[in-house]
């Protein structure tokens, strides 16, 4: 009998999974980003209703990064569940302004107004203005994730000391047979994250008069989540091809998203299973990718997943040949509509399939590139096959 099964969400162009392990005694719930709104709203809000129902709780929560399509669901999640308790939220990593920005910097003193007004337009604008959607959170209210989970006193990195969540932490148990070892980001990166917002501010002439408060928190979210990502447009024409190389490129662009590049990232170990959850983060070549060497050191060359959460929808600005050629897994997931920047990149998906290893390539949404590798062809060449969430389902289970 399977003792692990991931729920994979229909969260639109975002991420959204529950990880649920059967352990003896209880059964560990691991939530990893919301999607949007509607994600919660449509899909995961009754299956956490279920859980509850069973006197079940989420173990924990995950927010990767600061980022709509993976941060909305879960504030709909929290101003829900802190308007009437309805499941127990065991602990929460999320890394939020405590967590980056450096505390001994000096946030005191007489507070001018033109900083107020600056923190002021800064919440009134929320989130990222492309991506807004009918939710029953008005986003003229400023609520940030950081609130939601003050005002719901939640442990909040608990594992950590309420700092950063790091990949310099030690692997972390959950419980007898199940762990985490984180491996992005590592401190670098939430400072080169801190210096760009500071930058920004800077560019608002906010003069830092005002004290660390609430307020001045939720604008540091908000604010993060603005910052524009840097993509590349596929090179190749989409069409049917006689041969997978064709589609073929050598994965050298590169995202510049500090936000993304600073998502938590880990490997979760389950009964001697491994699965890989890779957020948005940004993975290199081999001699420049902190991913890549967090991975060997702890685990070697030569492990295999069970699964791997491609990065960022499958772009090919957020994966490299190396990590391709070193690490293979059973199943890869791709989490999009194919709606934002039309992900995955057929590129991915090619250099995925000429890895002659068996796989599964799963996905959330009868995406339109599905069609041009459906093909028995090359799937008994190539040794994959194709596993497509049905639009009737809530989500796409997988068991392990």
């Amino acid at each position: 009998m399977e003792k692990i099964k991931i729920k994979i969400f229909p969260a639109f162009y975002g991420d959204c999974f529950l990880i649920t392990i059967q352990e003896e005694e209880k059964v560990i719930n691991i939530l990893i980003d919301g999607g949007l709104s509607k994600t919660y709203e449509d899909y995961l809000k009754p299956i956490l209703t279920e859980i509850a129902e069973k006197g079940e709780e989420l173990t924990l929560l995950i927010c990767t990064h600061i980022d709509s399509d993976h941060i909305r669901g879960l504030i709909s999640f929290l101003a829900d569940n802190n308007t009437k308790k309805y499941i127990n939220i065991k602990e929460i990593w999320f890394n939020g302004f405590e967590q980056i920005i450096n505390s001994e910097r000096n946030l005191s003193g007489n507070i001018k107004n033109s900083d107020e007004n600056i923190i002021d337009d800064i919440i009134k604008k929320g989130y990222e203005d492309e991506f807004i959607e009918t939710t029953n959170i008005s986003i003229k209210e400023g609520i940030s994730l950081s609130s939601l989970i003050e005002y719901g006193k939640y442990n909040h990195n608990t594992i950590s000391n309420k700092k950063a969540i790091v990949d310099s932490l030690e692997k972390i148990e959950i419980s007898k047979n199940i762990s985490i070892k984180i491996i992005n980001p590592n401190t670098y990166i939430l400072n080169r994250l801190e210096k760009e917002w500071q930058s920004e501010m800077n560019k608002k002439n906010f003069y830092f008069s005002i004290s660390k408060n609430l307020k001045l928190v939720s604008s540091f979210e908000f604010l993060i989540s603005r910052l524009r990502d840097y993509y590349t447009k596929e090179t190749n024409k989409i069409s049917s091809k006689d041969s997978i190389e064709d589609y073929l490129t050598d994965l050298k662009s590169e995202d510049y998203s500090i936000v993304n590049e600073s998502s938590i990232s880990f490997i979760l170990e389950a009964y001697n299973k491994k699965f890989l959850f890779l957020g948005d983060s940004i993975i290199r070549n081999k001699d420049k990718c902190n991913i890549i060497s967090n991975i060997i050191n702890e685990y070697g060359d030569s492990v295999e997943f069970e699964v791997i959460k491609l990065s960022h929808h499958g772009s090919n600005c957020n994966i490299s040949k190396d990590f391709i050629n070193i690490f293979k897994a059973k199943e890869y997931i791709f989490s999009t509509n194919s709606e934002r920047f039309d992900h995955p990149d057929m590129d991915v998906i090619a250099n995925l399939i000429l890895e002659k290893t068996p796989k599964a390539l799963i996905f959330n949404y009868p995406i339109e590139k599905i069609k041009m590798i459906d093909r028995d062809d090359w799937k008994n060449l190539y040794n994959y096959q194709i596993i497509i969430r049905k639009d009737e389902d809530f989500y796409l289970e997988r068991s392990f």
